[in-house]
């Protein structure tokens, strides 16, 4: 077996155990419809570390650089940004310019990111890997964005935002662990491509519960 075919599985295992804990407590019907995206985000991600898993079974390799389970990475980031956007920043920032300083302070993150991504296409010389990477990042940094703000904004309404602090830090993390998995495997760093993917294997599986677990308080 080999060491990206075992670490996809890792993914995988981990995307799967998400997703099943998603099906069986966030996809009911009267569960808000911010946890579903959050769990939709999951379920892309179970299926494109299937689709690696099942064509590095069958092909023996990823194609170097881009391939179709890139798309449930960039589906995941795509929910989490639809969830923070379009469910909850309204809540909490009316646009006025008592925030403008959050605002700010939320490109941070988005930065470090691009920042990154620029140094891993001067570390690359091939272009399909630059490529690959710019189709996560076009979608890792408004998710990231707004994971980032909904952590350090100030709560006014309610304490919606603050109880789901956890689960936006974890975002977090997970947009790290994915932007540098490309590091790993694409620089062949053999301890911080393992280390990486059984970090992203672990937050994908505790993602929903800690999901759940905030939402559950929004009732104090």
């Amino acid at each position: 077996m080999t060491l990206v075919l075992a670490m996809n599985l890792v993914m995988f295992a981990g995307a799967l155990a998400g997703m099943v804990y998603t099906v069986r407590n966030l996809l009911l019907p009267r569960k808000a419809l911010y946890l579903q995206m959050i769990g939709f985000g999951i379920g892309c991600l179970m299926f494109g570390r299937l689709f690696s898993v099942i064509y590095l079974l069958t092909q023996g390799d990823l194609n170097y650089g881009f391939h179709l389970g890139l798309l449930g990475i960039m589906g995941s980031f795509m929910f989490f940004l639809a969830a923070n956007y379009g469910q909850m920043d309204g809540l909490v920032d009316d646009r006025s310019k008592a925030f403008r300083a959050t605002r700010i302070k939320a490109l941070l993150v988005p930065a470090v990111i691009i920042v990154f991504f620029l140094l891993l296409g001067f570390l690359c010389s091939d272009k399909r890997i630059w490529i690959a990477a710019l189709l996560v990042v076009i979608f890792m940094v408004p998710a990231s964005y707004y994971n980032f703000k909904h952590i350090i904004i100030y709560d006014v309404d309610l304490g919606i935002i603050r109880t789901m602090k956890q689960y936006n830090i974890l975002a977090v993390v997970y947009a790290f662990l994915i932007l540098f998995e490309l590091y790993g495997r694409y620089l062949n760093i053999v301890p911080l491509y393992i280390a990486v993917c059984i970090g992203s294997g672990l937050v994908s599986a505790a993602i929903p519960p800690i999901a759940k677990g905030g939402a559950e308080k929004w009732t104090i």
